[in-house]
């Protein structure tokens, strides 16, 4: 199957969908759930079912119409739990804030708001389901920002290993990757998953974008974003992921992969060996034949390139030729051995050349800026957020672990 862009964002998608009959007799006006005494209407469910299906562009059948109810009425009692929280904090989202938020929606999407709520509206979903989800997303982020924001911190430590790992997986394969992960609650019910996903496949290939569909589907952190996982290397995934995409052609998606716990379908975006250029600051130095042992005994001493710089008034007749930012596969093959042999701050063995003895200094060694190596900052950002996103699940299961919710609608 091949893996289509996505043209369009939440409830942009111009298709036009009513409940079917068989679901509308399914779905009775009433009460869906009553989470710690406020009530979840059937009316609520349904206009989110439509909401999800219009996002996600798909037309539904029997296994994923079961699936997108449990997926709405799921996202509402979570709602009610965050605005919840929010009320017992005092947090609130005047509808200024919920229509700027609108507003940046319809601008990412080259439309209005006005626009938005008409094509709503058409789909027969009413616009207060979209505003209703907005509102409880922002105050869901301002608590998790007010009660973790500033006591997440990250070690230079840290920022170093992940550094270090991130430098080593630039010399290995990778994998533009985007994922929706179906979860199966238990191996009895892994059946009636992998019927489900068999069905979203032949959704996205009558045109479903995998980004909207992820979105709306996958219980995976990454559905927030798509499915969009970005690069990844080997060990970043689950082993039955990696022998799959190992195998894949660029722009294609995956067949249900059976893990622990679910279900993964993959789309492969792109991929690329492992050879990040790399360059180096370094310096070489010469010095005439008799002067050998000087040049051992200052070479030890030194700490930084700086102190390679006094050479010249060290050593009479020495030379100093300075290298930076060089790509090492642009130098010689002998120089581009020796520097891969050494770490910054160490130097190389003085040998005999016709110009005298020399040796190479390295003063750094990294990878260059087009490698897409994150500073530290950027480093730091990720890690923050990553821990925070964590906390932020937590936080949620929590909450609904200690609540009182009553499903009526079965």
């Amino acid at each position: 199957m091949i893996y289509r862009p996505p043209n369009v964002l939440l409830v942009m998608a111009m298709i036009a969908f009513a409940l079917c009959p068989q679901a509308q007799a399914q779905v009775k006006e009433g009460v869906a759930a009553v989470i710690n005494d406020e009530v979840v209407s059937t009316y609520d469910v349904r206009m989110r079912m439509r909401m999800i299906i219009s996002s996600a562009g798909i037309k539904p059948d029997k296994n994923t119409l079961a699936r997108i109810q449990q997926q709405a009425l799921r996202g509402l009692i979570d709602e009610h739990l965050q605005l919840q929280e929010a009320k017992k904090f005092e947090v609130d989202i005047p509808q200024a804030e919920v229509d700027r938020a609108m507003e940046r929606l319809a601008q990412r999407n080259n439309a209005s708001i006005d626009t938005i709520k008409n094509q709503m509206r058409q789909q027969n979903i009413d616009p207060k389901t979209l505003e209703d989800q907005i509102k409880a997303e922002l105050a869901w982020q301002m608590i998790i920002n007010g009660r973790y924001g500033s006591r997440v911190r990250v070690s230079n430590n840290q920022i170093a290993k992940t550094k270090k790992r991130m430098e080593a997986n630039l010399t290995k394969p990778q994998y533009l990757v985007s994922e929706i992960f179906l979860e199966s609650p238990s191996p009895e019910q892994d059946a009636n998953i992998y019927q489900g996903a068999l069905s979203l496949l032949s959704q996205m290939r009558d045109g479903a974008p995998f980004p909207a569909v992820a979105q709306q589907f996958s219980a995976a952190p990454s559905a927030a974003q798509g499915g969009d996982v970005g690069w990844v290397h080997k060990g970043d995934m689950p082993a039955e992921v990696e022998s799959v995409y190992d195998r894949m052609k660029v722009g294609t998606v995956s067949s249900p992969i059976k893990v622990p716990g679910g279900f993964y379908i993959i789309a492969l975006r792109d991929k690329k060996v492992g050879d990040a250029p790399m360059v180096a600051d370094f310096r070489q130095i010469i010095v005439p034949k008799e002067k050998k042992k000087s040049l051992v005994s200052f070479l030890k001493k030194a700490k930084t390139c700086s102190d390679i710089a006094k050479v010249k008034n060290r050593i009479s007749g020495a030379v100093l030729n300075p290298f930076n930012e060089v790509a090492l596969n642009d130098l010689s093959p002998d120089i581009h051995n020796t520097l891969d042999r050494l770490k910054p701050g160490q130097f190389s063995e003085p040998t005999d050349t016709p110009q005298g003895v020399a040796s190479l200094y390295l003063c750094t060694k990294t990878f260059a800026k087009s490698a897409g190596m994150p500073d530290d900052s950027q480093i730091a950002d990720q890690l923050i957020n990553a821990r925070v996103a964590m906390l932020a699940r937590r936080y949620l299961r929590d909450l609904r672990r200690d609540s009182t919710v009553e499903v009526r609608n079965k």
